[in-house]
């Protein structure tokens, strides 16, 4: 069973609502590329865990609206796809869900901007459905035209940047992933009324799995076959990415020289070889190690929750990340 039908909800209605925003947008023509690709996006599906957490989210409030919910999570699952826009061509990976990245379907410049229209669209939408709501309207704008941005901008500027250090990478890792999971619980709640504390406790629990998330899904780019990644094992490396393997293995010095050598004009021999290294060192381990510690303080804030019938849902979000980052 799906984590939306074990939550019992209707990701169809998210679906729509994202559909209806594309094509209520008096700005785009019916037959224009930009309405065309950003169809195209939605309808190729996911996961759309970001709008399952808004709705979770506006569980553990007094509140709830279902259609305004419905709105807020359809919206913050179209930045999510904007985000992904930008992350593909940073990335430079070609294909989104085994068909090919928008980027390469469209071109760069064109990928480029429709992904900047969907965050500037949501930005626009965002005041219209939230001016008399100013906590809610500070926060979605401030994510979407700050924090995201420079989770993008952290990881382009960082390319083959070996002196990154681990607070670096940990901050890049909550702008990019952790900030937006968070985000998601913590306005459901916020629109839903939810007390204060209740609200910060979500929002807790999603930046502590958003990072656990990102780190886990950083050692999989090493231990999955290509297969299964979908590009070769040890992309990121290759697109000159130090994610928290690579840190933690440049603490043997040996290897550390090795990784230093490695630049955009390596063969991808040498990269193949360096990958192969990274991935007997101790730096797999302590990523993974991480991430679980991440995962269990998780757990700990359900354990704040628990006298709300909601935070059955909350284990069942927490069960549905542990089997991903196993």
């Amino acid at each position: 069973m799906n984590l939306d039908q074990m939550l019992k909800i209707d990701l169809n209605r998210i679906e729509k609502e994202i559909i209806k925003i594309i094509k209520n947008d008096p700005d785009l023509p019916k037959n224009s590329d930009v309405r065309k690709s950003l169809t195209d996006m939605v309808r190729s599906g996911g996961k759309r865990l970001r709008p399952i957490m808004v709705i979770v989210g506006s569980r553990f409030g007094k509140e709830a609206d279902e259609n305004k919910v419905i709105q807020l999570a359809s919206l913050l699952e179209f930045v999510h796809v904007a985000s992904l826009i930008h992350d593909d061509i940073i990335d430079q990976s070609d294909t989104r869900r085994s068909q090919p990245a928008l980027h390469v379907k469209t071109g760069v410049p064109t990928a480029v901007h429709i992904g900047n229209y969907m965050m500037a669209r949501i930005v626009e939408l965002m005041t219209v459905y939230y001016k008399d709501r100013d906590q809610i309207l500070n926060d979605l704008s401030t994510l979407v035209t700050t924090q995201l941005c420079l989770g993008e901008y952290q990881q382009l500027n960082n390319r083959f940047n070996y002196d990154m250090t681990i607070d670096t990478y940990l901050l890049k890792t909550s702008n990019k992933t952790a900030l937006l999971m968070a985000t998601c619980l913590q306005q459901g709640a916020r629109l839903a009324k939810a007390e204060r504390l209740v609200i910060e406790q979500l929002y807790d629990f999603g930046h502590n799995l958003g990072m656990a998330f990102q780190i886990r899904d950083d050692v999989l780019d090493f231990t999955q076959s290509a297969e299964v990644l979908g590009k070769p094992s040890g992309s990121d490396l290759i697109n000159g990415q130090a994610t928290l393997p690579v840190l933690y293995a440049m603490e043997d010095e040996a290897l550390a020289g090795r990784i230093r050598s490695l630049n955009v004009n390596t063969p991808i021999a040498a990269f193949e070889e360096v990958i192969e290294e990274i991935k007997t060192s101790d730096g797999i381990d302590r990523a993974n190690a991480l991430s679980r510690q991440y995962m269990d303080t998780a757990w700990s804030q359900i354990d704040m929750l628990k006298s709300f019938p909601a935070a059955r849902d909350l284990e069942q979000i927490w069960y549905y990340f542990e089997e991903r980052i196993k």
